[in-house]
């Protein structure tokens, strides 16, 4: 008997030495795990979605906010509501205290978390399709008639623009690296521009802010593919997959996932359509791709392994649980509040708790968190024996999954056409029957969707060599 490891997948890889699929599962230390399908939360937005985020105030409530080209909405338990009227390209956000700031494409908005209320961003600010909080100011970036400018508010004032001012208010051109195409925040900054990287660094009055750079020859091709995990910033680049620890720029799809990305996505559906977020309970990368279905690409930070879904999602985001009022618990628990089986102080139900949330084709947001989504494993083409044909007598997922389907595409020389052989049915103790014979073995595995596992980790194949009995 000899186990067929199922190690990272890296389809740009020769397929002799790793997976060649890994489709609708979540990589792990040893092996890969189920991933549930899409399940709404909210009902539909009434237009397009063009951005989400869920922010959580000082008095720990939640509120999950979406846009349109028209609107921007909150949503509260039960429905969507309009807080903001007014025209957008794009909605991306950041907190600043009580406030979240939206960068619409045009002039930006605020939203009060304290107050529920929405309006234009005070002070003059420029238009704006980026935003990031940097220690205590506001960054923007993204104004169509300005792409090479980043612009920053007054100390500790959110809607404090006046650059002539006294409070540290300024703007910077970036005279060489093309046009900026993602912030990100905290105790720096990061600018990602077409063509570089660059530190944005807090150095005080009269100067304010040092902008250093960090890579010359790496930038970001598409502003939807920006995500931050702590320091770390990841996004795409037209060399591929990267990401920034404000110090450097380090591939993490070369010769991984890079061919098989582009080669899927044209570049004009990337830069439309791409979008990234980090889900921080899990230490995973998701980058979606709109489609018929959609496709996720996830990495996962810790491991550096990677895999992909395929799901009717259009976008990704960060987001909370939301606060549930009684209406919604009304609708929720029909049979009354006895029904309820937790407290109604239990923070389920006053929100925050983080969550990575997706909104569909639909425009409904949701969480992967339905029945399990359909799995399937491609191994890599190799020989158990070298230079020795085989027989080949039994199959055995190493997982706790039953009723998979297995086959094995099995050659006599590798670059023989594809010959695909299905195992019979599982018996009592898991094997899986098959009568088969070759040097180059390539086993599928195909877990059904709905089904109930925890983990797949390869196969163990039961032989003989040829000949022998």
């Amino acid at each position: 008997m000899k186990r067929l490891a199922f190690g990272p997948w890296e389809p740009d890889k020769a397929s002799l030495t790793t997976l060649r699929d890994a489709r609708n599962v979540m990589p792990g230390a040893d092996g890969y795990y189920p991933v549930s399908g899409f399940s709404a939360i909210t009902s539909a937005l009434a237009g397009a979605f063009l951005g989400g985020g869920a922010f959580v105030g000082f008095d720990g409530t939640a509120a999950l906010l979406s846009g349109t080209s028209t609107n921007l909405y909150r949503y509260s338990g039960s429905a969507w509501s309009s807080v903001y009227a007014g025209s957008a390209s794009t909605w991306r956000f950041a907190q600043f205290g009580t406030l979240v700031i939206a960068a619409t494409g045009g002039a930006p908005v605020k939203f009060d978390l304290a107050g529920g209320t929405a309006a234009l961003l005070g002070g003059t600010p420029p238009a704006a399709s980026l935003v990031a909080t940097v220690r205590d100011f506001v960054v923007l970036a993204g104004d169509p008639a300005a792409r090479q400018t980043v612009t920053w508010s007054g100390f500790n004032n959110a809607e404090d623009y006046n650059l002539a001012g006294t409070n540290q208010a300024g703007d910077q051109i970036l005279p060489d690296g093309g046009e900026i195409m993602g912030l990100a925040g905290g105790e720096y900054g990061l600018i990602l521009q077409r063509g570089a990287v660059k530190r944005l660094s807090y150095v005080g009055a009269p100067v304010v802010f040092q902008i250093d750079e960090i890579s010359s020859n790496v930038g970001c091709m598409a502003k939807g593919s920006v995500a931050q995990a702590g320091r770390l910033v990841f996004f795409l680049s037209e060399r591929g997959f990267f990401y920034t620890d404000g110090n450097d720029t380090i591939p993490i799809g070369d010769e991984k996932f890079n061919r098989w990305f582009f080669g899927r996505f044209s570049r004009t559906d990337i830069e439309k359509g791409i979008t990234a977020a980090v889900d921080p309970r899990a230490n995973v990368v998701y980058w979606t791709m709109p489609g018929s279905p959609g496709a996720v690409l996830l990495y996962h930070i810790t491991l550096q392994k990677a895999s992909y879904l395929e799901l009717p999602v259009k976008a990704v985001f960060n987001g909370f649980t939301a606060n549930v009022s009684l209406d919604a618990l009304d609708a929720l628990y029909p049979s009354g509040l006895d029904s309820i089986p937790l407290s109604l102080d239990d923070p389920t139900f006053s929100g925050g708790n983080p969550l990575i949330l997706f909104a569909n084709s639909g425009d409904v947001v949701g969480t992967l968190s339905g029945s399990t989504l359909e799995a399937r494993l491609v191994g890599p083409r190799t020989e158990i024996v070298p230079g020795k044909r085989l027989r080949l007598r039994s199959l055995r997922p190493v997982s706790d999954a039953e009723n998979c389907t297995i086959a094995v595409d099995i050659r006599a020389v590798d670059g023989d056409a594809p010959n695909s052989v299905a195992a019979s049915s599982m018996r009592a103790n898991g094997e899986y029957p098959i009568r088969a014979n070759g040097r180059h073995i390539a086993p599928t595995l195909t877990i059904p969707a709905a089904s109930q596992w925890t983990y797949v980790s390869g196969i163990d194949v039961t032989f003989e060599p040829e000949g022998g009995r």
